[in-house]
């Protein structure tokens, strides 16, 4: 049993093709595309601010986690680059 304050509580086992995975929505696709593109990380980047810049919404800073297995998002580290995936591939493939 999940206990009520724990940050699992709400979530779902989700099972694709690569298995199963406990979390509250299902996986994005992350294959590389060729509209694709690439920042590098420098201090005092974060990424909230990339996704506004790249996206156009600070709200979509879960993408570019997802895009590039970021599981702790306040520790960029400067000299990483990171894949920013194409607002219309965001639109088409992964909000909608």
């Amino acid at each position: 049993m999940i206990s009520r304050n724990s940050r699992y509580v709400g979530c779902i086992l989700y099972r694709d093709a690569s298995g199963e995975y406990f979390g509250r929505r299902e996986r994005i696709d992350t294959t590389p595309r060729y509209d694709d593109r690439l920042h590098t990380v420098i201090a005092g980047d974060r990424v909230d601010l990339i996704a506004y810049r790249y996206l156009g919404d600070a709200k979509l800073w879960w993408i570019i986690c997802d895009y590039n297995d970021i599981f702790f998002p306040l520790e960029l580290v400067p000299g990483t680059e990171l894949r920013i995936p194409s607002m219309e591939n965001v639109e088409m493939n992964i909000l909608s």
